[in-house]
């Protein structure tokens, strides 16, 4: 709720690239972006205990430099949001549910704040979370997080549908194909709310796809 009240009142991007005209993807060197011998150094009466006597312009590029902190913390939130999600209990009992109500209401307020994030997320930072999450969908495939995965790329798909939905589908699709191809879903059972193990890397594909299309 922390997050969400904060997120909601401000632009999440890294405005200090647009000095240096890197793009925050890029593979340039940190030697090559800032030379530390060179850069201009703080103004006076930012020191610890004393009390600040800044101009506008100082104060401005001092917020500006301070936006570089995002990138970081959008990737580490994310990650973190990643690992609680590998260690969710198993999805199971009639309505396909993961755990009892503690692990329900977690997810759930995950979700709105994500969508909060997401939101208001600028281009750049969008497109870095857009890869740390496609690249976690093509090298794992998590029974336990099935449809909470599929919550999190429905986030990214009612902000951005159509950079989402081109990231996704070509390979949710060939992934899709390849599981039908090799036996997938062809095991009979009789439980209706139970997937077959087997079946995780089929389940996790769909997920991914179909929730391209909530936005």
């Amino acid at each position: 709720m922390f997050i969400t009240g904060i997120v909601q009142n401000i632009k999440i991007g890294d405005l200090s690239i647009h000095q240096t005209g890197v793009a925050l993807s890029g593979d340039v060197p940190p030697e090559e972006v800032m030379d530390s011998d060179e850069a201009e150094p703080l103004p006076e009466g930012t020191e610890i205990g004393v009390i600040p006597q800044l101009s506008r312009q100082e104060e401005r590029s001092l917020a500006r430099d301070s936006t570089s902190a995002f990138a970081d913390w959008v990737a580490s939130l994310f990650r973190r949001v990643l690992a609680l999600y590998e260690n969710l209990p198993e999805e199971g009992g009639k309505k396909g549910t993961t755990g009892g109500k503690v692990e329900e209401n977690v997810l759930r307020s995950i979700k709105n704040m994500i969508d909060i994030v997401c939101l208001h997320l600028s281009d750049q930072l969008f497109d870095l979370v857009l890869n740390l999450v496609f690249d976690y969908a093509t090298t794992n495939a998590k029974s336990n997080a099935v449809r909470a995965f599929g919550q999190l790329i429905a986030c990214l798909a009612r902000v951005q549908p159509e950079k989402t939905l081109a990231r996704f589908l070509p390979f949710c699709k060939s992934q899709v194909e390849e599981e039908l191809r090799h036996g997938a879903s062809s095991v009979r059972t009789t439980f209706a709310h139970t997937a077959v193990p087997s079946d995780t890397t089929l389940h996790w594909s769909k997920s991914c796809r179909l929730s391209e299309n909530v936005h």
